[in-house]
């Protein structure tokens, strides 16, 4: 009879591997590195994800946690807006959340070429959360999307600094700047 996987492991491979890429880079991981990093061979990676991309993603799945019912309700007031802004896109001085937007932008950035699109389906949702946003206060369909590409782009970029620049960004001021940027746009287009 075969032995029954221990339930335990996975999260526990997954936690360490996210523990070893806060100082690694992506591109120097491989499932045999990994497996001397969890002072094993490669077989417990590939049994229990399959592939060093599945592992990965689900270090990425893991770190997102903290995000998971995390919505912009279209009727939420300017202080809720600005709220989802830094709990979306912020709160980069916990080392987890930094490395699950890292990892984010490492992903993302190659989803194109390899068919995969979390990172892709995400901005999309967030686009269209905000133009909901926009549409509920007032703004037509065309100007509610606009709105929302600026904000989104905006906020990816004070993520971007802060990854690249960590000391000198302060994230989640500006991305408290862009939430009131985006309420100012949409109460001129009201007008």
């Amino acid at each position: 009879m075969p032995r029954k996987p221990d339930p335990t492991l996975k999260p526990a491979i997954v936690a360490k591997v996210a523990d070893h890429l806060r100082d690694t880079k992506l591109e120097d991981v491989s499932v045999r590195s990994l497996g001397r990093v969890l002072g094993t061979s490669a077989y417990p990676i590939v049994y229990h994800f399959g592939s060093r991309e599945a592992l990965i993603q689900a270090v990425v799945e893991h770190l997102h946690r903290s995000l998971d019912g995390v919505t912009l309700r279209p009727d939420a007031d300017d202080g809720r807006l600005r709220a989802w802004f830094v709990t979306v896109f912020g709160g980069l001085d916990d080392p987890e959340r930094a490395l699950a937007v890292r990892l984010s932008f490492e992903l993302g950035s190659v989803e194109e070429l390899d068919g995969r699109v979390r990172e892709r389906t995400a901005q999309r949702e967030h686009l269209e959360a905000v133009a909901a946003w926009c549409r509920a206060h007032g703004t037509d369909a065309f100007e509610a999307e606009r709105a929302a590409r600026a904000a989104v782009y905006a906020a990816r970029g004070a993520q971007w600094a802060a990854i690249v620049d960590p000391g000198r960004t302060e994230v989640d001021q500006v991305l408290q700047g862009i939430a009131d940027d985006l309420v100012a746009s949409v109460e001129l287009a009201t007008v």
